[in-house]
This record gives structure tokens, sequence and C-alpha cells, in this order.
């Protein structure tokens, strides 16, 4: 055992660092609700934005899913970056949620839309959380595995409807995405919505196995990230499926 009282207060400052910067649970839940509130405040500026410069509105849809696509991925594969990044994830997406916002307030006249969708995924959240903590949800590598495989199915499936629809004017993406009298584009809204709630188990999962599992502190960030876009993609899936509902009764 070394005597020595500067190698001994070295060794403890050293501890104490490494305790300081491993991942906790106050962490990820303070990290997600400040990209909830850069992101609202991003939503309200673009909003004001939009009223004030409606010929914005093409410029910031654009702008905010490309700098929310680039951010996101760079923020969810770099720990190091993964704060800077999250934080331009948060204002960009801001942007896009204020924009689709303000659309699919004017087309159903008023902000009432808005603020159902709002409760239905905070509803959602809640109750994946509840479910996840009283384990009547487990998350397994096989689960994992799947839920993974759907990710990259509906990538892929987006991107190959895209490209079919540049050369049949768009009417095989309005068959499967827009027509709101088609069953099929309810049920594909509703089951987006249920990918959407489980991915949030996983975000779920994996602040317990960062903070079990002494990760690092960025680490938090990612994680945070996770939430936030889980939650904003069930936002999204929501309106249009309140928007499917709205449209079928007139």
């Amino acid at each position: 055992m070394n005597s020595n009282p500067i190698f001994t207060k070295l060794a403890k400052q050293q501890e104490q660092e490494t305790i300081r910067i491993q991942a906790s649970y106050k962490g990820v839940v303070m990290k997600t609700i400040l990209m909830f509130a850069i992101l609202v405040v991003s939503a309200i500026t673009s909003l004001l934005l939009a009223i004030k410069f409606p010929t914005l509105y093409l410029v910031l849809l654009i702008a905010s899913l490309i700098m929310g696509f680039v951010s996101v991925m760079v923020a969810s594969t770099s720990p190091r970056l993964s704060r800077p990044f999250s934080i331009i994830y948060a204002v960009s997406e801001g942007f896009l949620v204020g924009v689709i916002s303000v659309m699919f307030a004017a087309a159903f006249e008023g902000l009432n839309i808005i603020g159902l969708a709002v409760i239905i995924t905070l509803g959602i959240f809640a109750g994946m959380l509840v479910l996840y903590m009283t384990n009547l949800i487990q998350v397994t590598s096989r689960m994992r595995k799947v839920l993974y495989g759907i990710s990259f199915g509906i990538l892929f499936s987006l991107l190959f409807v895209g490209l079919v629809s540049i050369f049949d004017g768009g009417s095989t993406w309005y068959t499967l995405f827009g027509n709101p009298y088609s069953p099929l584009v309810l049920l594909l809204t509703l089951l987006f919505i249920f990918y959407g709630a489980f991915m949030l188990v996983i975000s779920f999962d994996d602040a317990k196995r960062i903070v079990e599992g002494g990760a690092d502190k960025n680490y938090e960030w990612m994680v945070g990230l996770g939430l936030v876009v889980s939650t904003i993609y069930i936002y999204f899936q929501v309106l249009r499926l309140l928007a499917i509902i709205l449209s079928r009764r007139k």
C-alpha cells in the first residue's frame, strides 16, 4: 500500500471523477426533458415564423428534414458527439414539428387535433413506461432483433415506394399512405404507432443498461435522443390517425 499522501489524494480524485462521469437515471431524465424543452421552443418559433412568413414553409420543412436526419445519425453512433448533435436534432425536429402541426391544424380547422395528438402521445409514453417498469413487457435480445429488422424493413419499403411513386405520379404512395378511406392506410398507421410504442420500450431498457452497466455519462444523451425520436415518431403517426378519422367523418 502506497502511503504517500499525494498519491492517495490523486487516487481519491480519480475515483470521484470516475463516479461523476457514470450515467444515472436522473441524468437520462434531465437530458430528455431538456431536449423536449428545446424542441417545444423550436416548434413555437417555427410556428411564429410560418405565420409571419408563409413562404418559409417549404424551406423550413426541407432544412429540418436534412438537419434532423444528419444529426440523429451522428448522435446515435458517437457518444462523444452525442450532446451537441442531440441538441441540434431537438432544434431541427422542433421546426419540423411546428411546420407539420401548422399544416394539420390548417387542414382540419383548428388546434384541437394538435392538442389531442399531444395527449394521446403522452398517454402512450406513460403507458409503455408503466408496462416496462412493472415487467409486463420485457425486452429480450429476440425482441430487439425483431424491432431492428422492422426498422430496416420500414426504411427500405419507404425508399422503394418513393422511387416507384416517382414514375407513377405518386399513385402508389397515395394508395399505401395517403388515401384516408383505404382500410390499408388505417391499418398501416396503427401498426406504425405500435412499432413506435415498442421502440420506446427499447429506449427504456437502454437507459437501464447504461446506468446499471456504469456507462459513460455521454450515453445519457444517446438514450434521451432515442426517447425523443420515438416520441416524435408516435406524435406524427397519431396526427395521421386523427386526420384519417376526421377525413372519414367529413
